[in-house]
């Protein structure tokens, strides 16, 4: 199985460690390969460079997505996650969905921790598009500058992790989820430090991905996800036109 992983924004030291963490849950014989963002963000904070970041999204499947089985949108907010269903010939999942998706499983109250203020309402629409808010009790984030996002898991580990901890002591969440393509891994590094279930959106998208795409399921005839018919673009990057114009 060979599952693309796109980080839809531009930073390739994020990339290399969702790919680490990727690599770390994937099954044997599960290839994992990479793209970042050709345009964008150094990370994707808010609703217009969520846009901005689907765009590089389609991008990245009309250039890279040929012999995979499937795509990971990379993103925590899942910028594009829809669209990308729509345009693939392959199953596609986002981080954040797939981390929701796993929190329901486990428990009836489940809580996001995130690394900035301005993503807490933008996590909470993800969650509410994907039809998960019913049992998300808080979206939790820090409330500082954020220097150097490479960084960012190593310096506010402990300020994230006492954030997990007043979901669960405040908010009575059941899970937690470390939202953000910056952390991850952290979910796994601090698990053994709360008392719920810690989950990593990678991790879970990984393993789902694997799940869903040994089903072998088909691309839709019919529905909302059956892929546009061709029509005349203009401006589009080559690989991207040639897929939306039918000229491939």
């Amino acid at each position: 199985m060979r599952l693309l992983l796109i980080n839809p924004n531009i930073t390739e030291a994020t990339t290399a460690a969702m790919v680490e963490e990727a690599r770390r849950h994937a099954s044997p014989g599960t290839e994992i390969v990479a793209v970042s963002a050709a345009f964008g963000t150094q990370y994707v904070e808010n609703r217009a460079e969520a846009a901005i970041a689907a765009h590089a999204v389609l991008q990245a499947l009309a250039e890279h997505a040929a012999g995979c089985d499937g795509a990971i949108v990379s993103a925590f907010g899942d910028p594009g996650l829809a669209a990308a269903r729509e345009f693939a010939d392959v199953p596609v999942f986002g981080i954040a969905e797939s981390a929701m998706l796993t929190g329901w499983t486990l428990a009836r109250r489940y809580a996001i921790v995130g690394l900035t203020q301005r993503l807490r309402r933008w996590y909470i629409e993800c969650a509410e598009e994907h039809g998960l808010a019913g049992r998300l009790v808080s979206v939790r984030a820090l409330d500082l500058p954020i220097p150097d996002i490479t960084r960012a898991k190593e310096q506010f580990r402990d300020r994230l992790l006492a954030e997990c901890h007043a979901a669960v002591a405040e908010d009575g969440a059941e899970a937690v989820i470390l939202g953000g393509g910056p952390i991850a891994g952290l979910a796994r590094e601090v698990a053994a430090e709360l008392p719920v279930p810690a989950l990593d959106g990678v991790a879970c998208a990984v393993r789902l991905a694997e799940a869903v795409v040994g089903l072998h399921p088909r691309k839709p005839t019919a529905g909302s996800f059956v892929r546009p018919a061709p029509k005349p673009a203009k401006g589009l990057a080559p690989a991207l036109f040639a897929r939306i114009t039918g000229s491939a």
